[in-house]
């Protein structure tokens, strides 16, 4: 329990009287310490580096897709270095218009890059992708020995 809430076994008797001031506080230094690690997270011009992907695999294909909203497809690249693919690219900041009063400003833009790691090394066409409605869609070939090599293991019940 200690390691979930440090801070009401701490001598500062002001945390224990308020136990959510103190809750408050561990947060703050807990995503704080996030950004200092992490400084895509925090950034007025920066687009959070990861973006957000979906993959499977199957005998012969890895396939996967990355939700790219607002980046346009001449933005985008995808490469093959060995056995890793990335995924880069750039959402362009809109025009920006001085003479508004902004109440929100929550959108991000900036670079992005995503390293993959695969199992296999493909032959460099071997990978499809195609950029459709915001959608980076990317099929990764696997070489035909590594495709021969997949077995499906039959799963047993019970104790036999």
């Amino acid at each position: 329990m200690r390691s979930l809430i440090p801070s009401l076994w701490s001598n500062d008797f002001a945390s224990v009287s308020d136990p959510l001031s103190s809750f408050r506080r561990d947060m703050q230094e807990m995503f704080g310490s996030l950004e200092r690690r992490l400084p895509y997270l925090a950034g007025d011009d920066v687009m959070a580096s990861f973006p957000v992907m979906d993959m499977s695999e199957t005998k012969t294909t890895v396939e996967l897709s990355a939700e790219l909203p607002g980046v346009a497809d001449k933005d985008v690249s995808v490469t093959l270095d060995r056995d890793r693919l990335i995924i880069s690219g750039e959402k362009k900041k809109e025009i920006e218009h001085k003479d508004q009063n902004w109440h929100y400003l929550e959108r991000n833009f900036g670079s992005f890059h995503r390293t993959i790691p695969l199992s296999f090394e493909p032959e460099a066409n071997a990978v499809d992708a195609r950029f459709e409605k915001g959608v980076l869609h990317v099929t990764v070939k696997k070489p035909a020995e590594i495709a021969a090599k997949a077995k499906t293991i039959p799963v047993r019940t019970g104790g036999n």
